[in-house]
């Protein structure tokens, strides 16, 4: 039997802890997530779906309880805080994360849209999701597995996040055996050992780029045009505020659908 502390949220959340629900050879001793009242944007709550198969749930401010638990691993799923050395060290074999984005390519936040943004100059038309080892530097830790989802010329950074969500399912069934046989401890690859373009974004990487000049969206000029569409897309996250212009002081919402009208 293998003890997993799962920390997570989001409706990827649900399904690994789901997963880890019907594995026989699983104990989930503690389940940290948002509080039962928390109003996200995504559907479903992780805290009443563990409550529902009668785990012991603490909040967000409480992660600290599970230094009260012997685990083997800690699993984090759409964890929004950072987890000091403390709590990384103290599972017996590991820290994991399931990141929602190719490692080392994608640290960080925000990753579908930037994905977006960056596919047509690198010409790297692929996202993915990481299986990897937690450590003190976000998102550094060695690689586990990974997964990956095409990205198309109609994707926004919603339909890239539904894309790798499935993704991530597939990557997480795939290597779960190998967590509760503990094999997977011999299966890690430092981040040094892959090559290609390394990105790290902040949560607010996106902050000063969704305004867009009305005179860039009548330009003729084709790369403009290029750009601007897939700035457009990369915004396009409902139900998050997406790209806007400014046309005689009102202020008009600009989504991939528009743009295709």
């Amino acid at each position: 039997m293998v003890r997993i502390a799962f920390f997570g949220s989001h409706p990827l959340g649900e399904a690994c802890l789901d997963r880890l629900h019907d594995h026989p050879d699983v104990e989930i001793p503690l389940v940290v997530t948002y509080p039962r009242d928390h109003e996200g944007w995504w559907d479903g709550s992780v805290h009443e779906q563990a409550l529902e198969y009668g785990y012991e749930v603490a909040t967000l401010a409480e992660e600290r309880r599970v230094l009260e638990y012997d685990v083997d691993y800690l699993l984090s799923v759409y964890y929004p805080n950072i987890l000091d050395g403390e709590l990384l060290g103290h599972p017996e074999r590991a820290a994991l994360n399931l990141h929602q984005a190719e490692l080392p390519r994608y640290r960080g936040s925000n990753v579908f849209s930037h994905s977006i943004l960056n596919a047509r100059e690198d010409d790297y038309w692929r996202h993915g999701t990481t299986l990897h080892v937690m450590a003190e530097e976000v998102d550094a830790g060695d690689v586990i597995g990974r997964n990956f989802v095409d990205i198309t010329e109609d994707d926004t950074a919603r339909t890239l996040y539904e894309k790798t969500r499935t993704a991530s399912i597939d990557l997480f069934e795939e290597y779960l055996p190998h967590v509760v046989s503990g094999e997977i401890d011999d299966m890690e690859t430092a981040q040094s050992e892959f090559e290609g373009e390394r990105y790290f974004y902040a949560k607010d990487s996106l902050a000063d780029r969704k305004e867009i000049p009305a005179e860039r969206l009548a330009s003729s000029d084709h790369e403009v045009q290029q750009e601007t569409y897939d700035l457009i897309r990369a915004l396009d996250f409902p139900p998050f505020e997406p790209a806007y212009t400014t046309l005689d002081g009102h202020r008009i919402r600009l989504t991939a659908s528009w743009f295709d009208n």
